[in-house]
């Protein structure tokens, strides 16, 4: 990922219109967020409204996007802001700026060693460093059903939340899920748009 200037970024006036006339989409990564509180549509709306571009970022197989910041209250949010091809701002994701990314919700941490800083895990949705952990509860789908599993290592991006797994932890669940190896069952919340 490259933070770049690009003709092909989103502009600013053009990313509040579309925000403006709801013509926009979003990602799965921002209704996971909805879900668990961190942020809300109104939120986004509201930050996106007073916003400005603070980066540029351009992958070659993904093309351009903005990283927009923005404020709902006294909440700093960024957005990320990309054109869907077909004329529809896309939001990519969206988070509060904070340590350790973060220095102020404008300025990144500073890295000290550059060979240091490419080695680093970055999160391919907003490169934000990713942290070894232990998932309480990750949602796993195998031929249209779900399944939840308790306590796999994971990587978890410290800046916008995203769940990494191995592959050899993806095939061990599937064994498991295959064998019937199920402590329970769980609630799940089921809601249905129509």
């Amino acid at each position: 990922m490259a933070i770049a200037s690009s003709k092909d970024a989103p502009k600013i006036d053009w990313i509040k219109e579309k925000t403006k006339a709801c013509d926009y989409n979003i990602s799965e990564h921002i209704i996971r967020d909805f879900l668990t509180k961190k942020i809300t549509i109104r939120e986004i709306e509201e930050a996106i409204a007073n916003s400005r571009i603070i980066e540029i970022h351009t992958r070659p197989e993904k093309g351009s996007s903005a990283l927009v910041l923005g404020y709902a209250g006294e909440k700093p949010i960024h957005i990320m802001c990309a054109d869907d091809q077909e004329g529809r701002l896309l939001i990519l994701f969206a988070y509060v700026p904070s340590l350790p990314m973060w220095e102020d919700p404008v300025n990144r941490v500073k890295q000290g060693d550059k060979h240091m800083e490419e080695n680093l895990k970055k999160c391919f949705f907003c490169g934000g460093k990713i942290e070894p952990i232990k998932v309480g509860n990750f949602d796993y789908r195998l031929k249209g059903q779900l399944y939840v599993v308790k306590g796999i290592p994971a990587g978890l991006c410290v800046q916008c939340g995203e769940k990494y797994i191995t592959a050899k932890a993806s095939m061990k669940i599937t064994r498991l899920i295959e064998k019937g190896k199920f402590l329970g069952t769980q609630e799940a919340f089921i809601l249905k748009y129509a």
